[in-house]
């Protein structure tokens, strides 16, 4: 079978596709140079760019896929959907659909696709494939990594699509119950030495010293520069109220940390607000008993089962136990790419971010297209 490969990244679907059915790849593109070139050195394939600019290069094909921009449709973005230029590209893939009449289609996007501007995008979605002579899911699919083994909390809207001269689609099986993995330690390679910048090092310092206060770490995100400051913000009034609450009743304890921090010239900005979500604090817990990350929203702490969703930013998280970043080498692993993949170090954290779980993907090929098991 032939397939093309529509915003390709660096691949997840081309290794899915080709590893669980082994078609062949007839086209690929993406905007973004970089990704093209990780693309051809992997598959010796050369992109082309701009798919707007080229659609009337795609030759006949079998299987369309493509993770198409998440940005329009993200909580982490302005959500302008289709009023975004990028949202828009979902009519492009249209385009092409209508042009080849492929036998299946599977479009990758974020979860709030699901549910952006009130479930009216998944309504167009809906519709438009309908109308291009498809049979989809009812309801968005919302599929999470750790539901085939990989230990990243990712959730997904996976759009499965079968021509209906070909039959219809298989009934999805109950996602809601499948177990959660827990395996993460197994991505590691263990034995690296640290490599926190100075600025991390001393936030990881700052953060360990509250801990080892004692006191039980609240459910809700400390944010130290409001527990003594005059005032509220609107916004966040009950967040804001719950940490003086805490500060206040536990003053004698968290005031002279506080003065003490507040010294430090690197624990400033975002890092002085951070969010537990390790559950209730253990006997010997600190930085290096968690997995931890440095965001634009503060430190945000877990524990070392599994990882929260990776993003196309610098939000690299730290493995606690060596003090250390996690590697290309394990962020990819998470994507479930090969040992043998070929990047780029200085632009494979943005990528990975971006990238399809192959994993997931290959689970999708086999429900749709094979008739196997999704799981």
């Amino acid at each position: 079978m032939k397939f093309i490969d529509l915003f390709c990244g660096i691949g997840g679907f081309h290794h899915a596709l080709r590893d669980e059915l082994g078609a062949e790849c007839v086209f690929a593109s993406d905007i973004d140079q970089k990704c093209r070139d990780t693309y051809k050195r992997n598959f010796g394939i050369e992109p082309h760019g701009d798919i707007c600019k080229h659609r009337e290069d795609v030759p006949p094909h079998d299987i369309l896929c493509g993770g198409f921009p998440c940005q329009p449709f993200s909580k982490a973005g302005f959500q302008k959907g289709f009023d975004d230029d990028r949202g828009n590209l979902f009519f492009e893939i249209c385009k092409i659909v209508n042009k080849h009449k492929p036998k299946y289609i599977i479009l990758e996007n974020v979860r709030n696709l699901a549910s952006h501007d009130n479930g009216n995008t998944w309504k167009i979605i809906r519709t438009s494939i309908d109308f291009l002579g498809y049979y989809t899911h009812d309801q968005p699919v919302i599929l999470n990594t750790m539901h085939f083994g990989v230990p990243q909390n990712r959730e997904r809207v996976v759009i499965m699509c079968k021509r209906k001269d070909l039959g219809e689609l298989q009934s999805l099986p109950d996602i809601t119950k499948r177990p959660r993995v827990d395996n993460l330690s197994d991505y590691i390679t263990h034995g690296k030495p640290p490599n926190l910048s100075p600025k991390m090092q001393e936030v990881e310092k700052v953060w360990d010293e509250f801990i080892a206060l004692g006191l039980p770490i609240p459910k809700f995100p400390l944010w130290t520069d409001w527990w003594d400051r005059e005032g509220t913000d609107e916004r966040y009034e009950k967040w804001i109220d719950n940490n003086k609450k805490f500060y206040n009743e536990n003053r004698a304890v968290l005031e002279p940390w506080l003065m003490r921090s507040r010294e430090n010239p690197k624990w400033v900005g975002a890092v002085r607000k951070m969010e537990w979500q390790a559950g209730d604090r253990r006997d010997g817990d600190c930085m290096g008993t968690v997995l931890w990350s440095s965001r634009g929203s503060g430190i945000r702490t877990k524990r070392l089962d599994y990882i929260p969703t990776l993003v196309a930013m610098s939000h690299v998280p730290v493995w606690g136990p060596e003090r250390r970043t996690l590697s290309s080498k394990e962020l990819l692993r998470l994507q479930s790419f090969p040992e043998d993949f070929q990047y780029d170090e200085k632009a494979v954290f943005k990528q990975v971010g971006n990238a399809v779980n192959v994993e997931m993907i290959k689970g999708c090929v086999r429900f749709l297209i094979s008739n196997g098991q999704l799981f």
